[in-house]
Protein backbone atom coordinates (compact mmCIF):
# COMPACT_ATOMS: atom_id res chain seq x y z
CA UNK A 1 0.00 0.00 0.00
CA UNK A 2 1.35 3.46 -0.92
CA UNK A 3 2.00 5.93 1.91
CA UNK A 4 -0.64 8.32 0.57
CA UNK A 5 -3.26 5.57 0.46
CA UNK A 6 -2.41 4.54 4.02
CA UNK A 7 -2.65 8.15 5.21
CA UNK A 8 -6.03 8.58 3.51
CA UNK A 9 -7.28 5.34 5.05
CA UNK A 10 -6.11 6.34 8.55
CA UNK A 11 -7.63 9.81 8.33
CA UNK A 12 -10.88 8.40 6.97
CA UNK A 13 -11.08 5.87 9.79
CA UNK A 14 -10.37 8.55 12.40
CA UNK A 15 -13.01 11.05 11.22
CA UNK A 16 -15.62 8.42 10.37
CA UNK A 17 -15.45 7.02 13.91
CA UNK A 18 -16.16 10.45 15.41
CA UNK A 19 -18.49 12.05 12.85
CA UNK A 20 -21.15 10.90 10.38
CA UNK A 21 -19.42 9.57 7.25
CA UNK A 22 -20.51 10.71 3.80
CA UNK A 23 -19.80 8.84 0.58
CA UNK A 24 -19.40 11.09 -2.45
CA UNK A 25 -19.42 9.45 -5.87
CA UNK A 26 -16.17 10.16 -7.70
CA UNK A 27 -17.92 9.16 -10.93
CA UNK A 28 -20.52 11.90 -10.42
CA UNK A 29 -17.88 14.50 -9.59
CA UNK A 30 -15.78 13.54 -12.62
CA UNK A 31 -18.86 13.82 -14.84
CA UNK A 32 -19.14 17.53 -13.93
CA UNK A 33 -15.36 18.08 -14.18
CA UNK A 34 -15.05 18.41 -10.40
CA UNK A 35 -12.40 17.00 -8.07
CA UNK A 36 -12.63 13.69 -6.26
CA UNK A 37 -13.13 13.97 -2.50
CA UNK A 38 -10.80 11.87 -0.34
CA UNK A 39 -12.76 12.04 2.93
CA UNK A 40 -16.19 13.54 3.66
CA UNK A 41 -18.13 13.71 6.91
CA UNK A 42 -20.92 15.63 8.63
CA UNK A 43 -20.67 17.49 11.91
CA UNK A 44 -23.25 19.54 13.80
CA UNK A 45 -22.88 23.29 14.10
CA UNK A 46 -25.14 26.02 15.45
CA UNK A 47 -27.09 26.25 12.19
CA UNK A 48 -27.49 22.51 11.65
CA UNK A 49 -25.19 20.23 9.70
CA UNK A 50 -21.79 21.10 8.22
CA UNK A 51 -20.32 18.98 5.42
CA UNK A 52 -16.53 18.66 5.63
CA UNK A 53 -14.72 17.81 2.40
CA UNK A 54 -11.11 16.76 2.93
CA UNK A 55 -8.25 16.45 0.51
CA UNK A 56 -5.45 14.32 1.96
CA UNK A 57 -1.97 15.40 0.90
CA UNK A 58 1.27 13.69 1.72
CA UNK A 59 3.93 16.05 0.35
CA UNK A 60 2.67 19.03 -1.63
CA UNK A 61 -0.13 21.54 -1.75
CA UNK A 62 -2.92 20.89 -4.25
CA UNK A 63 -2.10 22.35 -7.66
CA UNK A 64 -4.08 25.33 -8.94
CA UNK A 65 -6.01 23.03 -11.27
CA UNK A 66 -6.77 20.58 -8.46
CA UNK A 67 -7.92 23.43 -6.18
CA UNK A 68 -10.30 24.62 -8.89
CA UNK A 69 -11.77 21.12 -9.27
CA UNK A 70 -12.13 20.73 -5.48
CA UNK A 71 -13.84 24.11 -5.23
CA UNK A 72 -16.20 23.01 -8.01
CA UNK A 73 -17.01 19.90 -5.94
CA UNK A 74 -17.62 22.02 -2.86
CA UNK A 75 -19.90 24.41 -4.74
CA UNK A 76 -21.86 21.58 -6.36
CA UNK A 77 -22.36 19.60 -3.13
CA UNK A 78 -23.31 22.73 -1.19
CA UNK A 79 -25.97 23.65 -3.76
CA UNK A 80 -27.37 20.12 -4.20
CA UNK A 81 -27.49 19.33 -0.49
CA UNK A 82 -28.41 22.90 0.47
CA UNK A 83 -25.96 22.98 3.33
CA UNK A 84 -22.80 24.73 4.40
CA UNK A 85 -19.58 23.00 3.38
CA UNK A 86 -15.98 23.36 4.45
CA UNK A 87 -13.09 22.34 2.20
CA UNK A 88 -10.01 21.23 4.14
CA UNK A 89 -6.56 19.96 3.24
CA UNK A 90 -5.18 17.40 5.67
CA UNK A 91 -1.40 17.03 5.59
CA UNK A 92 0.35 13.86 6.65
CA UNK A 93 4.05 13.44 7.23
CA UNK A 94 6.29 10.51 7.94
CA UNK A 95 4.37 7.26 8.41
CA UNK A 96 2.12 8.52 11.20
CA UNK A 97 -0.77 10.50 9.70
CA UNK A 98 -2.72 10.29 12.94
CA UNK A 99 -0.27 12.79 14.45
CA UNK A 100 -1.05 15.45 11.85
CA UNK A 101 -4.84 15.93 11.84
Amino acid sequence: MRKGDKAEQDISLYYHQIFTPVLVSSQLLHSINAGQIDVAYLSKNKGGWLLHLCEVKFKTLPSKKQRQRLLRSQDYLSRVLQMETKLEVKFCQKDQPSLFF
